[in-house]
């Protein structure tokens, strides 16, 4: 019986949900930043995983989630191992569950994605690092002909797919993506496409810089021509269209062992990681440099956030009740995760947040405003967009609205 070797677990601090991290991978990319790559972590069967995988979550959450994202490394160089994976967390109730794969395996084989829908995955992220043949050959070792291959597979299957790729300057920029973008339309304009900036600060190999704001919104612009679903993010995140800040993750390692890591801990395992084949005293100097800049993040991901918001004349104003989701900080007021609230017609944030005073008294008011502005340690997003790149607490919600108020202390 195969073994894939186990690197840790993530679980989620928002709702329960939880990450495999598998180790190994078929591609060898010039700038790859995950340590998973490398075939280390603790041999296991998908047996012997799903039943690490169910302690931990018992441990946390006292029951088992319904969501699950397996990403590594590469997850599918061992189909036998993946298919029972899949099957055992079907088996255990789990509902959603996400593959993040380089989609290579998924091309070179006629039955794998049909086996892997057939096994329960209902989501799937593949990583497309260029459209040329040259361009991907050079920075992944592989030829790109079976990845948009399995593009093709997963569109035509019934497994939701998202593709996103690097941004690269001067390797994969503007009219590389273009070419992406084309190719997926033709494929299917709904398809989402997400365009990550380039990191080159714990890349194996310094390849490319990092890029500017600018260049991510051109190369938006260009996506967007083509995508409608084209976005501006960054890769680790499961929340489509914009995911929450993450600050913490619950990292729980194949002997059960848990430790709640911050972005320095993730930077000392690069770090490390990276020692390897060159000197420390050169990466580390690199990280003093341009240590994770919070402000630029943000940015970011605003540049597709407020285009994507719509106006109350374009999206109409529903008639549902307007669903509000607490951090874990905020339990302990709430007594729960999530609430309903009816309004007749359109509201705001900020008289949202007045029937949530009104729900819950003063305290609720002193936890997350400071005056009449969201204290700098909460974020409000309103249907995957954060409140400060639209209208902030003027932002217009309507009925069958999703409103997530989420602590910087909290990970995703």
């Amino acid at each position: 019986m195969g073994k894939r070797g186990l690197q840790y677990f993530t679980l989620s601090e928002i709702e329960p949900r939880v990450w495999f991290m598998l180790t190994g991978c078929n591609f060898c990319c010039k700038g790859c930043f995950r340590p998973a790559r490398d075939e280390e972590g603790i041999p296991l069967t998908a047996e012997e995983t799903l039943e690490r995988m169910e302690k931990a979550c018992l441990n946390y959450y006292a029951k088992v989630p319904s969501e699950a994202m397996i990403t590594g490394g590469e997850p599918t160089l061992d189909k036998a191992y993946l298919l029972r994976l899949l099957n055992g967390l079907r088996e255990k109730g789990f509902e959603k569950i996400v593959l993040m794969t380089n989609g290579y395996a998924l091309g070179m084989d006629n039955d794998y994605v049909r086996e892997l829908e057939e096994s329960g995955l209902t989501e799937a992220h593949v990583d497309l690092k260029g459209f040329s043949e040259d361009i991907h050959r050079w920075y992944t070792g592989k030829s790109n002909k079976p990845v948009l291959s399995a593009i093709e597979k997963l569109n035509d299957s019934g497994i939701e797919l998202l593709v996103q790729t690097i941004y690269m300057p001067g390797i994969v920029d503007e009219a590389e993506i273009a070419e992406i973008a084309k190719f997926l339309a033709s494929l299917n304009r709904d398809i989402k496409y997400r365009i990550n900036p380039f990191a080159h600060i714990f890349a194996y190999e310094k390849v490319a810089r990092r890029p500017t704001l600018e260049e991510m919104e051109r190369a938006y612009e260009v996506a967007s021509k083509y995508l409608p679903n084209a976005i501006i993010s960054r890769s680790c995140y499961r929340e489509y269209p914009t995911p929450p800040p993450q600050k913490t993750w619950i990292t729980v390692y194949p002997n059960l062992k848990v430790q709640r890591r911050e972005m320095k801990d993730q930077a000392e395992e690069r770090l490390s990681w990276l020692s390897r084949i060159r000197p420390r005293e050169s990466v580390v100097g690199d990280w003093k440099k341009e240590e994770w800049d919070f402000k630029l993040r943000h940015s970011l991901v605003g540049i597709s956030e407020a285009k994507k918001y719509v106006a109350k004349e374009e999206r109409g104003s529903g008639s549902g009740p307007v669903k509000v989701k607490f951090p874990r900080v905020l339990h302990g007021l709430t007594r729960t995760r999530e609430m309903e609230l009816d309004f007749d017609g359109s509201t705001t944030i900020g008289e949202v947040l007045e029937r949530l005073v009104e729900e819950y008294g003063e305290e609720f008011r002193e936890k997350i405003m400071d005056g009449s502005e969201i204290r700098r340690s909460f974020n409000v997003y309103l249907n995957g967009a954060n409140i400060k790149n639209v209208q902030d607490i003027k932002t217009e919600v309507h009925g069958n609205d999703e409103i997530i108020i989420l602590s910087w202390v909290s990970g995703g």
